[in-house]
């Protein structure tokens, strides 16, 4: 049976994003216990920012390219309930990778603290307003929360295939 893979750039992509993702939820876990007002909290919530954009921009890039490039057929082993969990499952990550960054980056607005994006100043959408910024704070921790669920879901897909030998299905998306 031949493999039919998704495109190296798709590969790539995913894999880049895996490694940030696992790297935000470390850091978004030991950036909220710094002492407030202290340079160690802003300098990682400014990493922690730079990060977030730019897995958005990831995330947009890949779902130009999911638009733009052909992704291969589930084979014909897959089961229909399994062929409807993983695109729902996928489905609901890509709107993850969008509810994300957007809630953190309107929490911030509301905070009063301006972005940078790696160091450059980005619009500022809000005004200080704590009830805004503890709403948006809330989505922002409340959807990390089903995103890593999303996320362990998603591996242990892939680790199910893995223990049921069906190696094609994980060499699809790597490298």
């Amino acid at each position: 049976m031949g493999i039919k893979r998704y495109n190296s750039i798709a590969v790539a992509i995913h894999w880049l994003m895996a490694i940030l993702l696992i790297c935000m939820f470390i850091l978004g876990i030991y950036m909220v216990d710094l002492p407030k007002g202290s340079d160690e909290r802003s300098w990682f919530f400014a990493l922690h920012k730079s990060m977030g954009l730019t897995l958005a921009l990831l995330a947009l890039i890949r779902l130009l390219w999911k638009f733009i490039s052909v992704s291969p057929p589930l084979p014909d082993d897959v089961t229909s309930i399994q062929k409807k969990a993983a695109i729902s499952t996928h489905n609901l990550l890509y709107i993850m990778m969008f509810v994300q960054p957007i809630s953190g980056y309107i929490s911030s607005s509301f905070a009063g603290y301006k972005t940078k994006f790696w160091g450059i100043p980005l619009p500022h959408w809000g005004w200080k307003s704590p009830d805004l910024n503890q709403l948006f704070t809330t989505i922002h921790q409340i959807s990390a929360l089903f995103f890593g669920a999303l996320i362990l879901l998603h591996v242990a897909g892939a680790m199910y295939h893995l223990h049921k030998k069906q190696f094609h299905l994980f060499k699809r998306m790597w490298f």
